[in-house]
C-alpha cells in the first residue's frame, strides 16, 4: 500500500520522525510494519494531483492491460501528455508500466491510501 500523508511543515514532520527513529534505536519502541509513506505539503499535493492526473489514475485503475495510446484516446487529450503524467507518477511509486507486444501497459498493483489530515 502507498500511503500519501499531507502535512503543512515538513521539518516539523522530519523532527517527529527523528524521534520515533531514536526511539527504536535505543529500544524504548519496536520497529513499526515498515509501508511506503509519500509525505507532502498541501501545495505539493495539488500539483501532484492534478484533476487530470486524477482522472488518469482512475482510468488506469479501472482499464487492465490497455495501452497508455488507447488511455489517451479515451481521454481525449495527447499521448505525449498522458505519457508524460504517466512517467511522472510512475516516479513516485502511484503507477507500474509494463511493456507487452510492443505496447506500453500502465498498470496500479497496489491500493493508495490518503491518510486523515494531521489536527492543528
Amino acid at each position: 500500500m502507498v500511503k500519501i500523508e499531507i502535512v503543512r511543515d515538513l521539518k516539523k514532520k522530519a523532527l517527529g520522525d527523528n524521534e520515533y527513529v531514536e526511539a527504536v534505536l535505543a529500544g524504548k519502541r519496536r520497529v513499526m510494519k515498515t509501508e511506503r509513506t509519500i509525505v507532502i505539503t498541501p501545495e505539493l499535493f495539488s500539483r501532484i494531483f492534478s484533476p487530470q492526473r486524477i482522472i488518469l489514475l482512475l482510468k488506469v485503475k479501472g482499464a487492465a492491460s490497455v495501452s497508455i495510446y488507447r488511455i489517451a484516446k479515451d481521454l481525449g487529450r495527447s499521448y505525449e501528455a498522458v505519457y508524460r503524467d504517466i512517467r511522472f507518477l510512475e516516479g513516485f511509486g502511484l503507477i507500474k508500466v509494463r511493456n507487452a507486444d510492443n505496447r506500453k501497459q500502465p498498470y496500479i498493483d497496489e491500493p493508495i491510501k490518503i491518510l486523515p489530515f494531521e489536527s492543528a
